[in-house]
This record gives structure tokens, sequence and C-alpha cells, in this order.
């Protein structure tokens, strides 16, 4: 079909010559003309050779592009037919212009970001760690419960205090009688003291792991909301620059329109992808301010201020072998030490209440006077509680059963502590695959691409929208592969710090 509209392009170029020359050298051209006809039956249909002389400037256009771009290629029998009507004249590749970039106009003014207004709070991930648990609430409020439990230790251990009174017996009228004072001392025994003392001790021990459990959790929320925060900052910029470029596609393809160089349809599709980047480049700032407000909360920061993270964030972390993860992660979990501490507090607490069945005793004595024989009499007593129905047997039983509930969790807890890591170890695999997929190969082919688009548009090879739209996929590739890459530090913060999270939960 090119050959067909060139040689067709040619006769009416060289008609124009027939009718303006004179008349020994309009006798040539016909002799031309004719030889070209011949020549123009042999290769186009007739219905390409009616074409109506009217389309000729359209023609042209399409002669332009395939002279320009692909003349080398040219039949040989062609040339020898264009050569029989006239020299054409020489057509020029087309002259690159600047490639359209993303930094020409800044998008953040140029769609009325509001991050542009807000103050920027820099911090390092050394920082955010610090800061993470200073003023926890949680991690105070689990400080101060195990604060509790050291004074009531100290309570458990204490003697009784003694009692001193008054006792007046045989009283007349004349306040004659039987006056004096008397002195009575609880005494608990001393193994008593100590059991008690003992659990109070495992349960402080209990109350220090719930207080590591709050502070790893403090810890781990602090550093996934700082990185979710790094990692949509990078995002929101690369969709600002996406942005850009879905402006000026929609520019050119405008001109293009106009020019009738490309239907309603395209353009239309032109404007749609314009429309959705907005949209994707509003929920990627969406997103940041979110995580960089969840990130202020943790860290008690004015929620006002934009924070950004000053380290670098996309390398990759060391691959973590998974049965030596998953024995560290069981042997220093949190959770299993106060599943661990519960059970001795358990067993404790039973020891406690076998101790509470032996016997409190009552030292008394007392001193008083008798008004009527005029002496002074002194008595002393003991007082013994007889273990006949209370035998603490109720508190002892509930201990025991509290025992078999506490061993319980531990099995309870190993289930549950293996099935979140194969979950997340699961997701931890994906995501690595992901990563070093993309580090590997796809980041290098993309941007390759986007280098060969760069230099083929100055060849005159791609036009704008050719390469605007490889813009597009070198920034879509590079928006997946930071997405990717959050989630796999996501969960490496995750394995790394016991699997806990959501420090600001009902503990």
């Amino acid at each position: 079909m090119n050959r067909c509209i060139i040689v067709i392009i040619l006769s009416i170029y060289s008609c124009g010559l027939f009718f303006c020359s004179s008349g020994s050298v309009a006798a040539q051209q016909t002799v031309a003309v004719q030889q070209t006809t011949t020549d123009i039956n042999d290769i186009c249909p007739p219905e390409i050779i009616a074409v109506s002389p009217s389309k000729s400037g359209h023609l042209s256009k399409i002669l332009q592009h395939y002279v320009a771009g692909k003349a080398e290629k040219t039949d040989k029998k062609i040339t020898q037919v264009a050569g029989l009507l006239a020299a054409p004249t020489p057509i020029p590749k087309p002259t690159p212009t600047a490639l359209p970039t993303a930094t020409s106009t800044t998008p953040s003014i140029l769609f009325n970001s509001e991050l542009a207004k807000m103050p920027v709070r820099q911090l390092s991930l050394s920082e955010v760690r610090h800061m993470a648990t200073l003023q926890h609430p949680a991690v105070q409020q689990a400080a101060r419960q195990a604060e509790s439990l050291r004074g009531a230790r100290l309570q458990a251990g204490l003697r009784a205090n003694p009692l001193l009174g008054y006792s007046a017996e045989e009283m007349t009228r004349g306040n004659s009688g039987i006056q004096g004072i008397t002195f009575t001392q609880p005494v608990v025994p001393k193994y008593k003291r100590d059991a008690r003392q003992n659990t109070v001790e495992q349960e402080y021990q209990s109350a220090k792991a719930k207080q590591q459990i709050q502070f790893q959790k403090a810890e781990n929320d602090a550093l996934r909301a700082a990185y979710r925060a790094a990692f949509t900052h990078k995002k929101y910029k690369l969709m600002d620059d996406l942005t850009k470029i879905a402006h000026d596609s929609q520019q050119a393809g405008e001109q293009l329109f106009q020019s009738k160089e490309i239907s309603r349809p395209t353009f239309l599709d032109i404007k749609i992808q314009l429309e959705r980047t907005k949209l994707a480049r509003k929920n990627a700032e969406i997103a940041y301010q979110t995580a960089s407000r969840e990130l202020a909360v943790l860290l008690n920061l004015p929620e006002n201020e934009i924070i950004e993270i000053v380290d670098p964030i996309e390398n990759l972390p060391d691959e973590m072998p998974k049965l030596n993860t998953w024995h560290q992660l069981k042997t220093a979990s949190p959770e299993m030490h106060k599943a661990y501490s519960d059970v001795k507090a358990a067993q404790a607490k039973l020891k406690q209440q076998i101790a509470e069945a032996g016997l409190d005793y009552d030292i008394n004595s007392k001193i008083a006077y008798n008004t009527e024989t005029k002496y002074t009499e002194i008595s002393a007593g003991v007082a013994i509680p007889l273990r006949i129905f209370n035998k603490n047997q109720g508190k002892i039983q509930q201990a025991r059963s509290e025992l078999a509930a506490a061993q319980k969790n531990v099995e309870r807890l190993e289930k549950l502590l293996e099935y979140r890591f194969e979950k997340l170890w699961g997701e931890y695999i994906t995501a690595r695959n992901s990563v070093v997929s993309y580090r590997g190969n796809i980041l290098k082919e993309s941007e390759e691409s986007l280098k060969a688009a760069q230099k083929a548009y100055r060849q005159g090879e791609y036009n704008t929208l050719e390469l605007l739209d490889v813009q597009r996929t070198f920034a879509a590739v590079n928006a997946e592969y930071l997405d990717s890459m959050n989630r796999l530090i996501d969960l490496h913060i995750l394995l790394e710090g016991a699997m806990l999270a959501e420090g600001l939960e009902q503990p």
C-alpha cells in the first residue's frame, strides 16, 4: 500500500509539471506519464490509482513519514518510477525536540498539594527507636503495674502489728474492780510470709515480662510507621512526577487532536489516564500524610508536621534462615517469657495456699490492778485456731486449677507463635522474592527501556506520546517496587521483633 501511495503522489506532482511546462516539455512528460501509468498498473490495484487528488495533502504527510523513517527499504522499482516523473524534493528527518520530563513544572504547585504548606521534621531511625518508648502510655502503664508489685512484695513479708487495749473487770460504783492494759501479738509463721513474698515476686516477674512485651510492641510500631512514612513519601514524589508526565501527555494529545493526527477516542483515553494518575497521586499524598500522622501520634509529636526519614531505606536486609529465625524467636519471645512467668507465679500461689492452711496464733498478756486486794495482776495466754472446718481447701483447689490453666496457656502460645510465624514467613519469602526480582531484572529492564525510548525519540523514531507512555511504565514499575520493599521491611521488623504489634491496644 505504501508503494502505491508514493507512486500516486509522484504522479500528481508530475501532472502539475505537465500543465505548467511548454509544448516540447509537455510532450516529454506525456511519454513519462504514460510509462509511469504502465508501471503503476504493474504495482497498484486500480482502486488505489483512482484516489481523489483532494487527498494529496494527507498523502503527502504519509509520504514524508515513510521517506523519513524507511526510505532505505524502498523497492528499486518504485525508485525507478519516481525518477521517471521528477526528482522529488528531499524531505528532512524530524528535528528532535527536548525530551518531556516530569520536572519542568513542580506538580505540587501545579496540582495544589497540601504538603507544601506543612512544616517538616526530619528524623533518623535511631531517633525514632529512642523516642518510641520514651513516653509511650502503654509502656508507662506496664512499668507502673510492675512497680506496684514491688510494694506488694514488701508488704507480704511484713509481720503483723501488735494490739494494745484497755480492760476493766468487776467494776462497782466506786470504780473498784480490776483495771489494766492488754497486749496482743498476732503471729504469722515465717514460712507463710516467705510463701506470700515468693508469690508476689513471681507476679512481679510476670509484670516485667508484660512490660517488655509493650516495649517491643511500641518499638515495632514506631519503626514500621517510620518506614511506611518514608516509602509513602518516595511513592508520593514518584506519583508527583508521573502526574506531570500524564499532564504533558494530555497537552501533547490535545495538540495532535486539534491537528487531526489522532482520533477523539485516543485523545479521550489520554485524558482518562491523566485523571486516573491525578487520583493515584492524591491517594499517595493522603497515604503519606496518614503515615506521618500515625508516626507523630506514636512519638508524641505535633500532628500538623510532616515527618521525613533521613536514613537510607532501600538497603536490602540480609536473608533470614527459617530454622534459626524460628528458634531465636521462640527463645527470645517476651510473650513466652511471660507465659513461663505466669506458670511460676501459679506454682508459687499454690505453695502459698498450702502454706496458708498452717496455723497462725496470737500471743496476749495483761497487766491489771485489783483495787480490792491492792495487788497488781499479770496474765499471759496463747490463742490457736482449730482447723476443723476451714482448712483452706477451696483456695488450694483454685490454685491447682490456675496452675493447670497457666501450663496449657504455654502450649497454646507455642502453637499461636508457630502459626503466626508460618503465616508471616510465607509473606516474607514472597515479598523478598518480589524485591529481588525487581532489583535484579525488572528495574534494570525498565530503565533500559526508558533509555532506549529516549534515544529513539531523539532520533525521530518515537513521538511524544510513545515516549510518555514508556515513562509512565517506568514510574509504575518503581511504584510497585517501593510497595514490595516496604512490605519486605515491615515483615522483617515483625520477625525480628517477636511478631509483636499494636502496642496501644488494651494489653
